[in-house]
């Protein structure tokens, strides 16, 4: 029996010896894969999680009777939606690309904060047009004021003061497009998605120059006596300097407008141009005088002439 028994510890004794080995020989291995895994900074890691949130599925897709389905692209001309009063400016503008669309998010601020839900908002797409006007009747300014988006179909934005107040937000397009928005909240996000159509727009892009943005006219229209010229600019102290020169060079008019703002976003403008008559190609400029030589800054498009009385 003595014997029994000592064969027993023995066998005992060893059975723990082996676990408590195979218990080690584990932390170790995990203490080295966590040693040696690769480490995911801070930053990664923010930007992973945003991501994440949206993508899955909120931006571009509507939760309808419990399922997530795709919104559907439009061509509508106008849009609204929105909160009044959720926000009092723009924080950021991103851009993203997806499988046959790409994507643009306005980002909203309220008292310095992240706002969680999205403004009063309205959207204009004109037809024809290769841009989309966002209007924000309750905003007061914005963080960033311009940007190149550089997508296939979406180009560049603009953050302009409203005439009638607030900003609007004019996101142009390298095309025509197909367009679709959505709300997001907290925070509180506009997304809005471009997928290319395949007609040709029927008027050319505005005039665009570092500082200044003509709407109208566009190159190449055919004008009257007296022309409305609209458009936004950040010209010093708002000053934009109209010339319309016949094709010889010779000044057939010369005005000035001034722009509702040019210090903290774009400034839009309006006026009306009177001038004389004239034959072939007359040449229109919007713009300022460079400080540091005196030659021309801004847009330079080519006119022709209607007739008439506008």
């Amino acid at each position: 029996m003595r014997f029994f028994r000592a064969v027993v510890c023995a066998a005992l004794f060893a059975i723990v010896l082996a676990t408590g080995c195979g218990q080690g020989s584990r932390e170790e291995q995990g203490t080295e894969a966590t040693e040696t895994s690769s480490p995911v900074s801070e930053s990664q890691a923010r930007q992973e999680t945003t991501l994440e949130n949206e993508t899955a599925p909120a931006p571009g897709d509507e939760i309808a009777d419990g399922e997530v389905t795709e919104a559907p692209f439009t061509a509508a001309p106008e849009m609204s939606g929105g909160s009044e009063g959720a926000a009092d400016s723009i924080q950021e503008v991103r851009f993203g690309k997806h499988e046959g669309y790409e994507r643009a998010v306005i980002g909203f601020g309220s008292r310095g904060a992240p706002a969680s839900q999205v403004p009063s908002w309205s959207l204009s797409s004109p037809t024809g047009e290769g841009y989309a006007r966002i209007t924000f009747p309750n905003l007061d300014g914005a963080s960033e004021t311009e940007g190149v988006l550089g997508g296939s179909i979406l180009d560049n934005f603009y953050v302009v003061r409203a005439p009638g107040g607030g900003v609007f937000v004019d996101i142009f397009a390298t095309g025509a497009f197909q367009y679709r928005v959505v709300e997001l909240s907290a925070p509180g996000r506009l997304v809005v998605d471009y997928r290319p159509a395949s007609v040709s727009l029927d008027f050319p892009i505005p005039a665009q120059a570092e500082r200044t943005v003509l709407f109208q006219p566009r190159a190449g229209e055919a004008i009257a006596s007296p022309l409305r010229l609209s458009g936004y600019s950040r010209n010093f102290e708002g000053s934009n300097i109209i010339v319309l020169s016949d094709p010889g060079g010779n000044v057939l008019s010369r005005g000035t407008a001034l722009s509702n703002d040019w210090a903290e976003t774009w400034g839009y403008f309006e006026t009306l141009l009177e001038f004389a008559p004239f034959e072939g190609e007359a040449t229109l400029r919007v713009g300022s005088r460079s400080p540091r030589d005196g030659s021309f800054e801004g847009v330079e498009v080519p006119v022709g002439y209607a007739g008439g009385q506008g």
